[in-house]
């Protein structure tokens, strides 16, 4: 156990990555009549503000499609801005480590600590599902890697998995400084300079998707004026609802 990033079969440093939307079953819809692969779509997890569904790219990595979970009724910046989406986005991406303790020690010595920290652990159906994860701060950037342990994960075993990832690229006008936080801690991507920009490459049965968008952004002084907009936002509509 040494902290570092495990790697992937597909030859990416991605565990998993978000595909966002205001529906998660219109998300599941989309890439599935996009790529003529069927990911699955199991019940929100305990008291989260999601729910989402996933699509094997290989034995040890996913795309999650997320959504809203309806049954969240509280305030949540990323719900505000999903529900924005006329088509899914690409919002966030995972590494995952062998020692969430010892990568966030080295994470905090680079100068990226980790940031809403969370442990899950809950049953379903008779199996558990156990793992920590976190962000690499300060505040949130979609180009920034957030990172996971898992420690029991849902097998799902008789799915189809014959999606597999062919590309995957970040910009960011910040690109040198995520660069010498990857390096340090192993991340094997480069982020190119230039405006927010992310994209992943899919090949499926019914052939290439690529999927291209803006990162989002919480993160600096900038950050504090974006989340009161956002909670603004959604007074209005949970007065007008």
């Amino acid at each position: 156990m040494t902290g570092t990033v495990l790697p992937r079969s597909h030859g990416f440093p991605i565990d998993h990555i978000a595909i966002a939307g205001p529906d998660t079953e219109a998300a599941v819809a989309w890439l599935r009549d996009k790529l003529g692969a069927a990911p699955y779509l199991t019940e929100p997890e305990p008291g989260q503000w999601y729910w989402s569904g996933a699509l094997p790219v290989g034995d040890d990595s996913f795309v999650e499609l997320l959504g809203p979970n309806p049954a969240f009724k509280g305030f949540n910046p990323i719900n505000q801005i999903i529900s924005t989406f006329e088509e899914p986005q690409l919002l966030f991406w995972y590494v995952a480590t062998d020692d969430f303790d010892a990568f966030s020690k080295r994470a905090e010595m680079a100068g990226a600590p980790l940031e809403r920290v969370e442990t899950i652990d809950y049953e379903r159906d008779g199996k558990r599902v156990d793992y920590t994860r976190g962000i690499l701060g300060p505040g949130f950037e979609s180009q920034r890697a957030c990172v996971i342990e898992w420690r029991n994960r849902l097998d799902h075993g008789d799915v189809d998995r014959c999606t597999k990832i062919s590309g995957f690229k970040l910009a960011h006008p910040k690109a040198a400084t995520m660069n010498a936080v990857y390096r340090q801690l192993g991340i094997e991507t480069v982020v190119e300079t230039g405006p927010s920009a992310m994209s992943l490459t899919l090949e499926g049965p019914n052939g290439t998707l690529e999927i291209s968008n803006p990162g989002q952004s919480f993160a600096g002084a900038s950050a504090v004026l974006r989340m009161a907009a956002l909670y603004a936002e959604y007074l209005l509509k949970r007065k007008a609802a």
